[in-house]
């Protein structure tokens, strides 16, 4: 089918090879349009955008603020920037946020549009016409095997293994639902590869300001995220895990994908993990690098994977040393960042108990008055 989208639809979906060619000649060269009112505001339009991704919850609304030709460049510049700023972990939001915003529109747009409503039987023609946009063929329940395969591969969900997949005739089966999703991750994946673009330095130099702050801005995200880094608060399946490595046991695939998926996400550098294996039985300083920039994003096609959910955990038999806390979380991060909030309450309150106790015990009198 032959998709031609609209305005509101360009500005939705704005990776389209469509959408560049709309706006195409409208705008003047980077350099120039920088210096001006217009790229002003632009920039700052791309800011927000990156603003967006790093929000921890993120809010769409079917309304587009400005005009379609403002929301396609301020995506382009969105992407000129995180190149800029030339950090993987920011880039890996940003595409992270696109995907997640157009899956959005995707699944929204039959309500909002009346020329994609579906009906009893048929399966939706936009989420299709996207899809080829996009290089992957989807029918109403199926799709062509190399193309799942790909898709998938970064995919933990045990509903996405082909194991629990019907495949015929080289095509895999799925279901409504899931066609958004592997569009989504279609998107992701195409826009990820395309990261970070060799801009020039006079330009990154002009948006060198507005860098700084958004570094600033991020940074202070991450430590309110996950602050610096504690041991004492890591799960029991993660300190059971950098025991064994301190003993110099080897690790299990699964154990050490685990561990270096979680290091990595609350902020230990990639050659810190890696020092963390030096003392296995098996320890190749190349290949473990070559494995951590791997899982990291930092290497082969640049996906950053996430860290194994706790009944994932407990498939691979990581999970261990179960305590209350890990009965009311689901995720090993959620764990970490639930025992920091609660180491840091303990911490505040004996302080608080700390002060009142110098009172009175007349460790710290106050000033006698002048007479």
């Amino acid at each position: 089918m032959v998709y031609s989208p609209s305005a509101k639809e360009l500005s939705h979906f704005p990776f389209l090879k469509k959408a560049q060619d709309h706006v195409k000649g409208r705008f003047s060269s980077l350099d120039s349009l920088l210096k001006d009112k217009k790229g002003e505001a632009l920039v700052e339009r791309a800011l927000a955008r990156i603003q967006d991704a790093i929000t921890p919850r993120k809010t769409f609304t079917p309304e587009v603020s400005g005009s379609t030709e403002d929301e396609i460049a301020g995506y382009a510049l969105a992407r000129v920037v995180v190149s800029c700023v030339n950090d993987r972990q920011l880039i890996d939001r940003l595409t992270r946020y696109e995907s997640e915003r157009a899956y959005f529109f995707l699944v929204n747009e039959e309500d909002w549009n009346q020329n994609y409503r579906q009906e009893e039987g048929e399966y939706s023609r936009l989420c299709v016409a996207l899809a080829e946009e996009l290089g992957i063929r989807i029918t109403l329940d199926r799709m062509p095997f190399a193309d799942y395969v790909e898709l998938v591969a970064p995919l933990h969900d045990d509903r996405f293994h082909l194991v629990n997949r019907r495949v015929e005739n080289s095509f895999v089966a799925i279901k409504k639902e899931e066609r958004y999703e592997l569009v989504r991750e279609r998107i992701r994946l195409m826009l990820r590869r395309d990261l970070p673009h060799k801009v020039p330095s006079s330009l990154c130099e002009q948006l060198a300001p507005r860098v700084t702050l958004l570094k600033k801005a991020y940074q202070e995200q991450m430590l309110q995220q996950f602050g610096s880094i504690e041991e004492s608060a890591f799960p029991p399946c993660m300190q059971a895990l950098i025991t064994a490595l301190t003993a110099g046991t080897n690790l299990t695939h699964a154990g050490r994908f685990s561990l270096t998926t979680f290091l990595h996400t609350i902020g230990m550098n990639v050659n810190g993990i890696a020092e963390l294996y030096a003392r296995s039985p098996d320890f190749d300083a190349e290949r473990t690098m070559y494995q951590v920039e791997h899982i990291t994003g930092r290497g082969g096609s640049g996906t950053e994977y996430n860290t194994p959910a706790c009944a994932a955990m407990r498939t691979t038999g990581i999970c261990v040393h179960r305590d209350v806390l890990c009965e009311k979380v689901s995720h090993p991060l959620s764990y970490y960042k639930a025992k920091k909030r609660d180491q840091a309450g303990k911490f505040s309150k004996q302080g608080a108990v700390t002060g009142k106790e110098k009172g009175k015990q007349g460790e710290e009198k106050p000033p006698v008055p002048p007479t």
